[in-house]
């Protein structure tokens, strides 16, 4: 994906950035992640990728709620809503919004 990247930096920095993140998540190297993830949305947002901005902040989203992280967690989740309702993707769309809705019932039981 490297080589993709030095080849056209517009169309793959996201999605490298992307993969990077969740490899550095798997890998318990938290920070990174972070970084990772957050350059991917960057690079998504500045290139006009909308959809995929929406994964990167989806799956950031996704990232922060597993690690305990639910209330940084959820804005994410939300303007990914938001991408992928102006993207046209209705399915998405009300699966993330029962994902969504299921978050907050964990943080009330929790509460």
């Amino acid at each position: 994906m490297s080589q993709l990247v030095e080849y056209s930096v517009w169309n793959f920095e996201n999605k490298l950035s992307l993969l990077q993140a969740e490899l550095y998540y798997l890998d318990h190297r938290h920070k990174m992640a972070e970084a990772k993830y957050l350059a991917a949305i960057t690079s998504a947002h500045n290139h006009r990728f909308f959809h995929e901005e929406a994964m990167a902040r989806e799956m950031y989203g996704i990232y922060l709620v597993e690690n305990k992280m639910a209330v940084r967690g959820i804005p994410q989740l939300e303007m990914a809503l938001d991408k992928y309702k102006k993207w046209g993707a209705v399915r998405k769309v009300d699966s993330l919004k029962e994902f969504i809705a299921m978050v907050h019932m964990s943080m009330e039981i929790h509460c």
